[in-house]
């Protein structure tokens, strides 16, 4: 297959994808912003430009986010991984399968086969090439537009992507913030499906931590709670999808997304599947169906960690925030680190990323 093809199975993800998210979502005939320009522009990091908002992790965030350990504590903030595990519709979710146990004399040694879609299964990081936005009248995969104004011509092959893929980001070693929308915003309850984080909700949680808008800056990561980990018990139906409405879970729009992108963060993380609200609301452009993974990925170059663990996290925090006197500063900051799995060619990387508080 010549390169700028999407494969079959590609196809038939995207028709899913579209069926799952309701048909009455994109029947409603809801005016789109007509200020919005989905067309992605050059990056600030030069035309050859592959690793986006990694660029920003320097020395110096390793440094200030190493500052904010003060007891030694270490979360990992993501789920097992293991067969049976909820996974995206249509994806084929993982198996383990043990190889041959090898006798060396008196010692004996183990090994596996794993088989699933290891970019995007689980707590997963989507990297660059993940998304991109295929032109008005155009409906070819190779005239799409990526991070960088990279073409589908040059980023798709039938051997993954021979640009902006996983293995161009750098470490992200630096400070992160939670916001516990949850807590803050939403009174103790997790959010429902469908319910969107507006701007005012965040600056609810950030007020509420001893925080505001500019305890958030350049090369931070940014993880938003909202209770929705709790559903990952229940499997593929009840964490990913409801039964009726197909994909379904709380998460943050356009509105949000911007925000972000505005204040030059590296990354964004969520304990839901997907960062952002699904059904979605109204389109920002026509036929983008999915704009916080539009406008972070293809427009602004910031990477997304899904399904995340932050329970343990955000409850430790609220504890700490309640113990410190009147006028000290926020607890809600930590040392942030992850590192994808250098993936030639891939759209994305599992891995547990760890906060160290």
């Amino acid at each position: 297959m010549k390169p700028g093809v999407m494969p079959l199975r590609g196809a038939i993800v995207v028709t899913m994808v579209i069926s799952l998210i309701g048909g009455a979502a994109l029947a409603r005939g809801v005016p789109m912003l007509q200020s919005y320009d989905p067309v992605p522009g050059p990056s600030p990091w030069g035309p050859d430009d592959e690793a986006g908002a990694s660029n920003t992790q320097t020395p110096d965030k390793v440094l200030e986010g190493k500052r904010l350990i003060k007891e030694g504590k270490v979360y990992r903030l993501g789920h097992v991984y293991e067969p049976g595990m909820p996974a995206f519709p249509g994806n084929q979710g993982l198996s383990l399968e043990a190889g041959p146990t090898t006798v060396i004399q008196q010692q004996v040694t183990n090994s596996e086969v794993m088989h699933g879609e290891f970019g995007q299964m689980g707590t997963e990081f989507d990297a660059l090439g993940h998304f991109g936005y295929i032109p008005p009248g155009s409906s070819d995969p190779a005239d799409a537009l990526f991070y960088n104004q990279f073409t589908g011509a040059e980023v798709l092959t039938e051997d993954g992507l021979a640009h902006l893929g996983v293995e161009h980001v750098k470490p992200i070693v630096t400070r992160g913030v939670l916001l516990d929308v949850k807590r803050y915003a939403n009174g103790g309850k997790t959010l429902a499906f469908g319910q969107e984080i507006t701007l005012a909700m965040v600056m609810k949680t950030l007020r509420a931590q001893k925080m505001d808008e500019r305890d958030i800056g350049a090369g931070d990561v940014v993880l938003i709670f909202t209770g929705w980990e709790e559903n990952w018990e229940l499997g593929t139906e009840g964490y990913y999808t409801q039964p009726g409405v197909g994909l379904a879970q709380p998460g943050i729009g356009i509105e949000v997304a911007m925000w972000l992108s505005s204040k030059g963060i590296a990354c964004v993380g969520s304990d839901n599947f997907g960062i952002e609200v699904t059904p979605p609301k109204a389109p920002v452009a026509p036929g983008v169906v999915f704009p916080v993974h539009h406008h972070l990925l293809v427009k602004s170059g910031i990477f997304m960690h899904e399904v995340m663990v932050l329970s343990e996290l955000a409850a430790d925090l609220a504890a700490e925030l309640k113990e410190r006197p009147h006028g000290h500063k926020s607890p809600y900051e930590f040392f942030y680190v992850y590192s994808p799995l250098p993936l030639r060619g891939a759209s994305g990387s599992p891995g547990i990323p760890l906060a160290i508080r």
